[in-house]
């Protein structure tokens, strides 16, 4: 692990730099936004540039971002992010249009910088907290030190997951567990102590409850624990990621409740009726592009692929063409003659350096653009533009069987969990798990960050063949 420095993060932490820095260019962008909003009315109806008195969104944002706990945002997901981003946001503005409406101005003439303004600055916060985080994290001043509390595989597990994804924000600073001795060193972060102990000078702590016994349960929360300002409990890893869960009290009693939203008839009616308004709306923006390939290609530009949807229903997805024609017999001659060849498409169900593709080929592949006729699929209401990733029926009996009834509860999706988290590189196995996480925990925020982030591999491609 790289970050030998680690030890440097105790007693640090760079909250109130965080906090300011963030709310400075969130300020900038809502700024801009509104600006933007009186050029364009002042463009259309001639009526003279004024922002005074919108310009009271900033310091609300500012006060509803800090209440909300969006800043610094330390240890929240991104789709959670995402999602009391936008709340707070169609709040404000919703207050502001409510506020003006009840204004001496009954013509609302500024509806059209309000409109303008939170387009605008719901596209671009999120981008600009992505990117300010990530420059803070390369500076290392992003961020606090954290203590982690468990066995060893538990401790390596969320050292990798913290070092891999550092705009989390939390920083291994110490280590409890029983499995070393005090003094150690483990991947450049010192060992403290034991499940027992605790340290005055880290004030957010990671624990795995997996090692305890229930009787033991609260003593190690109340007690080892209650020192920290800020702890994150840990259950059982092997049992998968859920992202949705919601604690509930019953007198006494605590449960965790995990809703199945996809799973309910009027949300998954939502999420067809929103894709097909995207897939209809940029329609005048795709259709060209595939025309335009269709013709580079030349000879054959399309073609089918049998795959496996809902319900287990098999439909033909359709495709640009990559490869050269009679691709599936020179297939059967590859494998038949290479070992390796034969061992990798048995992995991953492709070939990193296939012959058979040409060259317009690879550039199709290389920005997903080979996959943009499935829209059409999208329209015929056999495929979503987010889901699990289709598969010919040869792939999807390789699955387990609780991975294919996953698959099946949801019309597969031309982008999904597998595409922005490890693309062509991911096996079986990785993918089954994406597929899960995906399944568990859908909500229309998951699909937007979903589709941001396939944007950007698409613009940035890396691990795609």
């Amino acid at each position: 692990m790289k970050n030998p420095e680690k030890k440097e993060w105790i007693n640090k932490s760079y909250g109130i730099e965080n906090i300011v820095i963030l709310l400075i260019v969130d300020c900038l962008i809502l700024f801009l936004a509104l600006t933007v909003g009186n050029i364009i009315l002042l463009w259309i109806k001639s009526i003279p540039f004024s922002i005074r008195y919108s310009l009271m969104v900033v310091p609300v944002w500012c006060i509803g971002a800090l209440v909300t706990g969006q800043v610094p945002g330390w240890g929240i997901g991104p789709v959670e992010e995402l999602r009391r981003q936008q709340l707070l946001l169609i709040t404000i503005f919703a207050l502001a249009g409510v506020t003006y409406l009840l204004g001496q101005n009954k013509i609302l003439p500024s509806r059209i910088v309000y409109l303008t303004s939170y387009v605008l600055s719901a596209f671009f916060l999120p981008f600009g907290r992505m990117a300010t985080r990530k420059v803070l994290s390369s500076l290392n001043r992003w961020g606090c030190g954290v203590a982690l509390y468990g066995d060893t595989k538990t401790i390596e597990l969320m050292m990798r997951i913290f070092e891999k994804e550092s705009v989390i924000g939390y920083h291994p600073a110490a280590i409890f567990s029983n499995d070393w001795k005090k003094g150690e060193s483990i991947h450049g972060v010192p060992v403290k102590g034991k499940l027992t102990d605790t340290l005055d000078d880290i004030h957010i702590a990671i624990a795995s409850i997996t090692h305890l016994k229930e009787k033991n349960l609260t003593q190690f929360v109340d007690h080892t624990l209650g020192k920290y300002r800020k702890v994150v409990l840990l259950p059982n890893l092997d049992l998968g990621v859920f992202s949705w869960i919601i604690p509930r009290d019953f007198n006494g009693m605590v449960g965790l409740e995990l809703s199945r939203n996809l799973l309910k008839p009027f949300t998954s009616q939502i999420k067809r009726m929103y894709e097909l308004t995207l897939v209809l709306l940029t329609l005048p923006l795709w259709l060209p592009l595939l025309l335009l390939l269709a013709l580079f290609i030349g000879k054959k530009p399309f073609y089918q692929q049998d795959r496996i949807g809902k319900n287990h229903k098999p439909f033909k997805a359709f495709k640009l063409r990559t490869m050269v024609l009679n691709a599936d017999a020179k297939l059967d001659e590859l494998l038949k003659n290479n070992s390796e060849l034969k061992k990798e498409w048995e992995t991953f169900y492709k070939l990193k350096n296939d012959p058979r593709i040409t060259k317009i080929g690879y550039f199709l592949r290389y920005f997903s653009l080979d996959e943009l006729p499935q829209l059409f699929n999208v329209l015929r209401g056999e495929m979503a533009l987010v889901g699990p990733r289709p598969l010919p029926p040869y792939h999807h009996q390789e699955l387990s069987e609780s991975g294919q009834q996953f698959r099946e509860q949801v019309l597969p999706g031309m982008t999904g969990q597998w595409q922005i988290s490890g693309r062509s590189n991911c096996s079986i196995t990785e993918m089954e798990q994406w597929d899960r996480f995906y399944v568990r925990n859908w909500s229309i925020w998951m699909d937007i960050y979903i589709l941001a982030r396939t944007l950007r591999i698409i613009l940035f491609p890396h691990g795609a063949y």
